[in-house]
């Protein structure tokens, strides 16, 4: 969603489009999500590049919820078309934002793991 955030961005800016305070919020969260998703899979595939593969499949499993999230919003896991120009595509679906909430607290504690894995293991 990073890309269709950038995209519209610019398109927005070009036309001189107001997006409404509530799509933005959205779409940074969605940005953002994007952004754990995808350091959390390069650092780890960076880890199994040198041998330790337990941290990938750990940190994969953590990018498969943030993608449900995806999935939520809409419909699909990896090619979302969910920010349009002007907007997103629809509100929120009732009780994703507890989840996301829920989902980030665990994920912190999990995060402590992968870092002690990925900095105490003697590969």
């Amino acid at each position: 969603m990073a890309q269709e955030h950038v995209h519209s961005s610019a398109v927005e800016r070009l036309w001189n489009c107001e997006v409404p305070l509530r799509a933005q919020y959205i779409r940074v969260l969605f940005r953002e999500i994007t952004q754990i998703s995808s350091h959390s899979l390069a650092l780890t595939t960076h880890a199994m590049d040198v041998g330790a593969s337990t941290s990938f499949l750990w940190a994969f499993e953590e990018r498969e919820k943030l993608l449900e999230f995806y999935e939520r919003v809409s419909g699909a896991r990896m090619h979302a078309s969910f920010i349009s120009l002007g907007a997103v595509a629809q509100d929120l679906p009732l009780g994703l934002c507890r989840d996301i909430d829920s989902s980030t607290q665990q994920f912190t504690s999990h995060i402590d793991e992968l870092e002690e894995m990925s900095t105490d293991n003697r590969i």
